[in-house]
């Protein structure tokens, strides 16, 4: 925890919020909100609050990696994730919601630049809880998601479109995993997709795919940032950024899920909704649903996203029909390579071994150790497996398209 979180900074801070002089904290308890490799961005700290007046508040609280070694620091710094996050929570969530007509995401208590944090409510005390993020999504999860990812996105179209003549831009959000600003993370994307391919080579009747995965290396980070790059002609989004199982929370009535909102804004960028939907349906949805219901997930969230865009009178450009949307996400669909044989690995990871940012970002030996060791998990060879067959299939691992770089 930070040494800076205490009550006197939470009193200060809550003050502020409730515009209440006389609030007193009289007791503060704390506790880790996530395990080790649960959550590789921010640290994040579950806190009891009891005020002089025995009324209980409960808090989470976002801070900054502790102890991150300048190296690190350094690949980090071009992306800015925590002034995005922090600017996005106060300066554009609020709007979106507005337009969305609904929540979308926990209410913030207080914003601190100079320290890089967030003080928000904890969900859990508003009946939302994680779900487990080894077993992965069914289509209710799925869909339901995805209809709140539409509205919010359909909102943030809105916004941008209605800002034109505005000096405030969401276009300005342009430093997403891929970008022209920075190959700083292509240790981490490369050093997994070479592990990948040593994995592979270990399986029999996979040599052949462990041999287009190292031809890909050379292209990889071109490949990506081609996806990444915004299209003019189709309707461009703020992006989620990584839409995974630990950056969803959901509520139940009677053991089905009702509603969910949305955490986690560090890589939030400007580009293809249609990206949002392959990072969620290729590391977070249960095999059936990735595979088997691809095109009716894309259904669910093109038939909310442009009964938005309607509803709002969007002037921009043409609505696209379900066929259009399709295509608009079969050409960003090698984002769905990087996702399953990449980040798959890292979000259902379970050896708390090595298992952090700094060794995802380095090609030294305990970096590299740490993302071979990914590949060992038994809980995602399978899927691996079955994924670089159909990406070989869909043409995605071919030559071919290099030629376009």
């Amino acid at each position: 925890m930070a040494d800076w979180l205490t009550s006197e900074y939470l009193e200060a801070a809550l003050r502020r919020h409730y515009q209440d002089n006389e609030l007193r904290v009289k007791s503060m308890v704390i506790s880790p909100a996530l395990g080790k490799g649960e959550n590789y961005g921010a640290i994040l700290t579950r806190i009891r609050l009891v005020y002089s007046s025995n009324v209980e508040e409960h808090l989470i609280a976002k801070t900054l990696l502790e102890n991150e070694d300048a190296e690190t620091k350094k690949k980090k710094a071009p992306y800015d994730i925590y002034n995005r996050e922090l600017e996005i929570y106060e300066q554009v969530l609020p709007r979106l919601q507005e337009l969305a007509g609904e929540q979308l995401c926990p209410k913030v208590l207080h914003i601190d630049r100079e320290k890089g944090a967030l003080i928000m409510e904890d969900l859990t005390h508003q009946g939302f809880v994680m779900a487990p993020r080894l077993q992965r999504l069914d289509e209710q999860h799925v869909s339901l998601v995805l209809r709140k990812l539409a509205k919010m996105q359909a909102a943030s179209a809105v916004l941008e479109n209605n800002s034109l003549e505005n000096t405030f831009s969401l276009t300005k959000y342009d430093k997403g995993f891929f970008n022209r600003n920075t190959e700083s993370f292509s240790a981490y994307f490369l050093g997994c997709l070479k592990s990948c391919a040593a994995y592979l080579k270990t399986q029999p009747g996979y040599e052949r795919h462990a041999k287009l995965l190292d031809e890909l290396a050379p292209y990889y980070m071109g490949l990506g940032l081609r996806c990444f790059q915004p299209e003019v002609a189709h309707i461009n989004v703020l992006t989620h950024g990584d839409l995974w199982t630990n950056n969803m929370m959901f509520k139940y009535e009677a053991g089905v899920p009702s509603d969910v909102l949305l955490i986690d804004f560090q890589y939030a960028f400007w580009g293809s909704p249609t990206l949002d939907i392959h990072h969620l349906l290729n590391t977070s949805a249960v095999e059936q649903v990735s595979c088997e219901l691809q095109m009716k997930m894309r259904c669910v969230y093109h038939d909310v996203f442009v009964g938005e865009l309607q509803r709002h009178g969007f002037k921009g450009q043409r609505l696209p029909s379900r066929k259009q949307f399709h295509l608009e996400s079969e050409q960003k669909r090698f984002y769905a390579v990087h996702c399953g044989l990449l980040l798959l690995p890292v979000l259902l990871n379970t050896d708390e071994t090595d298992a952090d940012f700094a060794a995802l970002l380095s090609d030294q030996p305990r970096g590299m150790n740490m993302k071979r060791r990914l590949y060992l998990n038994p809980g995602i060879q399978d899927s691996i497996k079955q994924m670089v067959k159909q990406f070989e299939l869909e043409g995605l691992l071919d030559p071919w398209q290099f030629e376009c770089l």
